[in-house]
Parts: structure tokens; C-alpha cells; sequence
């Protein structure tokens, strides 16, 4: 099995001829990684991990593009959505916590997960940005998108296994309380994204869940003016210090698939 990052959380993983797509969203930064979309066209299925914009907006594209074979799994939420942005409901399947289905190669188990909860600090350091006055369109389309993109309390964790391998994917940088995680997956792949003290807020979830590496995404500065690009130094020496047998792997945008079946 390996995977790919796209920028934001948009996530490929490849299996045995099938590939799965996690999150797609075409970089709002006019900087930034554009992916390809024949590329992100090419994959059998899309899963949704919630409903914001930024997991969710660019879906009908690809899906579009990919002359609509492609099955997009979402709750209950981000899938009328999408059915008014134009995908048909016969492509869209709902899902819930506690679901299990395979695609090909990849046998998939659905959590429930939680969305991070902004702190303060980081509110009030987006909205008096500066990138407000040069990013003001943007500022404009997702504030209209968020009152229809919504996250409604249904952010979902998959656990996904394939080759002998199991990687736990986050969508937002956040756990349920009451759910019982897997310890010790292959690989992490972790959104480091949302808060002002991030690196030392996502350390407790290792601590908690022990994966044997970790891929970052959702750093870099996406959709300003509300992102901003991480520095993923502290949180990796902060690993480093904690678990130095766990490595972190941060990748270039579009550019390189890992294999962690190695």
C-alpha cells in the first residue's frame, strides 16, 4: 500500500490497482499545489472524513470529470450537499459509525470522530490577518460556503487496511471520547491544522494512539485568508523527544507516494 498528500487533506491511497480518495480540495492559494485533476479523476471511490468546504467543494469536479463512475462515501450531511451541487444520489453512499465495507483492495472501518475545536487565539489571529485585505474574494466565497458546508457533529475517522498494513486516517485533529481507536497502526496520517498551540495539543494523541509513523497534511496554507501554513518543526521535535521510534514524514504536494508496506 502506498499514499500520496495533494495539499490540505486531500489524501490518495493505492492498493493492488485501486485507488482511494480521501478529501479532495483544489488549493484557494494562488501559490499554492494545484493537483491534476485527471489524476484525481482516475480513483474508484472518494471518502469524505466531514462536511466543510474544504473536504467537500470540490468533489462534483472530479466527480464530473471522472464521467460520474466514481462512489463518493460521506454522512449524512456532506451527502445532500453534494446531491445539490449536482452528483447523482445513485453515487453517493451514506455512511455511519460502526460501518465496515471493502473497496478492491482495501477493507475499511468507519469511527466516529470529532472536530477540533479552535481556540481563541487563533480566531483572533485569522480575522485580523492582513491576507484578509488580498484574499478578500476568498474570504467572501467561504463564508457563503460555510453556512452550506457544514461539519454537523459528523467528522469521521477511518480505519483502513490493505496489504497487511493498517493506516488510521484523521480528517480533523480530534477524538471521540467514547470511541476505542486502534494502538499501534502502521501509519498515522495526522492534520496538524487549527490551533494556536497544535503541535503540543497533537502530541496527547500520540501518546494515546501509538501509531508506528505518522504522515502530516492539512499544514500548509490552503485557503487563506482563514489557513495559515504550519511550521511542522516543533511538532516533530517535540516527537522526536517523546517517541523517538515513531518517525514523521511530511511530503511535497502532489509530488511523492510513500510506500509503507516497506
Amino acid at each position: 500500500m502506498r499514499v500520496k498528500w495533494y495539499g490540505a487533506a486531500c489524501i490518495m491511497l493505492e492498493s493492488d490497482g485501486t485507488r482511494l480518495l480521501f478529501d479532495p480540495f483544489f488549493s484557494l492559494n494562488d501559490k499554492g499545489y494545484k493537483p491534476l485533476l485527471d489524476e484525481l479523476s482516475s480513483v474508484m471511490s472518494i471518502l469524505v472524513t466531514h462536511g466543510h468546504l474544504d473536504h467537500i467543494v470540490d468533489i462534483p469536479t472530479i466527480w464530473k470529470h471522472g464521467g460520474g463512475k466514481t462512489d463518493v462515501y460521506c454522512s449524512s450531511t456532506p451527502r445532500k450537499v453534494l446531491i445539490s451541487k449536482g452528483i447523482n444520489n445513485v453515487s453517493i453512499r451514506e455512511i455511519m459509525p460502526n460501518d465496515e465495507f471493502s473497496i478492491g483492495a482495501f477493507d475499511i472501518r468507519v469511527l466516529k470522530g470529532k472536530h477540533i475545536g479552535f481556540d481563541k487565539w487563533i480566531v483572533l489571529k485569522t480575522l485580523f490577518r492582513p491576507q484578509i485585505v488580498q484574499y478578500w474574494k476568498n474570504f467572501i466565497y467561504m463564508f457563503k460556503e460555510n453556512m452550506i458546508c457544514t461539519e454537523a457533529g459528523e467528522t469521521i475517522v477511518y480505519d483502513i487496511r490493505a496489504d497487511g498494513k493498517q493506516v488510521l486516517l484523521l480528517g480533523s485533529l480530534n477524538l471521540d471520547a467514547d470511541t476505542e481507536y486502534p494502538i499501534g497502526a502502521d501509519l498515522l496520517i495526522l492534520p496538524l491544522q487549527g490551533r494556536s498551540d497544535i503541535s503540543e495539543y497533537a502530541l496527547s494523541f500520540i501518546d494515546h494512539l501509538m501509531p508506528k509513523m505518522i504522515l502530516l497534511d492539512h499544514y500548509d496554507d490552503a485557503f487563506p485568508p482563514i489557513s495559515s501554513a504550519v511550521d511542522t518543526e516543533p511538532f516533530v521535535t517535540l516527537i522526536a523527544k517523546r517517541h523517538p521510534n515513531i518517525p514523521v514524514i511530511s511530503l511535497k504536494p502532489g509530488v511523492e507516494w510513500i510506500d509503507i508496506d516497506e
